[in-house]
Parts: C-alpha cells; structure tokens; sequence
C-alpha cells in the first residue's frame, strides 16, 4: 500500500538518498539536513514523501511559481522515485499530492522542467497528464 504525507525533517536520510541514487546530487549530508531544514521552513515550499507497506520510495517538492507574466502556477522542483518502486504507482501519487496541494492553494496548474536526457521521465509526466510545453537551455553563475 502506498501512504503519501507531508515530508518531515526525521525524513532527511530518505531525501537525501533519493537525490545520491536517482537524481545523481553529490552533496554533503549534513548539507542536504540544512538545506532540508530551510526548504520546510518556507510556506511557498512543499515536499510530499511516499512509503510502500511502511518502506521509503520517493518525494516531490512543489513551490510557488510567481511571476509578472504568468498566472499563478506551482513549479515541481524534484520528484525522485527509488528504482524497486518505479512502475508500483508511487510517481503517480506523489504528482496526485502535489497537484491536490495547488489546486487547494489557488494554483492555475503545475510547471516542471526535467532533464534533456532524462527520456523515462518525460514519458511518465507525459502518462499523467502533462504536455511538452518549450525546450529551452538553463544557465547559471555561481557566486
């Protein structure tokens, strides 16, 4: 049975590992509980984590997408699925958890952006309902 809740801070072992093993995040663990720790703090973030019969198997994190050219949406920023429960329906009900939140929070509806090589993925959000909207390049710079 898959259970479905709001992420807690006593999750961090999972989320961290989830990032280490599915999304390939090198970071430092104590790091990771830090940061963790300020992401739950802030009302424009929300993680939901999932278990399968009691076992971890993956989280989303879904924030405020606001913006002056836009109408309110929320944006997935990570959505991580351990690999024994890929297949089992766990993706599914955490994108149905996020999706619940932004509809009850006035959202208009939910952004992501996903890697370019990351074929599998885009196959599951196209299976839940979501359309490839733009390819486009991220940048950054590092201060």
């Amino acid at each position: 049975m898959i259970e479905v809740r709001k992420a807690r801070i006593d999750d961090h072992a999972m989320i961290y590992r989830l990032g280490q093993e599915t999304l390939g995040y090198d970071l430092d663990e104590v790091f990771s509980q830090t940061r963790l720790l300020d992401v739950l703090s802030k009302p424009a973030n929300q993680i939901f984590v999932a278990f399968v019969d009691g076992e971890p198997a993956g989280y989303v994190h879904i924030q405020d997408y606001d913006v002056t050219y836009a109408i309110p949406y929320k944006n997935i920023l990570g959505l991580a699925v351990f690999e024994q429960f890929q297949g089992q329906g766990v993706g599914k009900s955490l994108m149905q958890a996020a999706e619940d939140f932004a509809q009850t929070d006035g959202a208009s509806g939910i952004r992501l952006n996903s890697g370019e090589g990351r074929h599998d993925a885009h196959l599951f959000y196209e299976r839940v309902g979501y359309e490839r909207v733009k390819s486009q390049a991220n940048f950054r710079k590092v201060f």
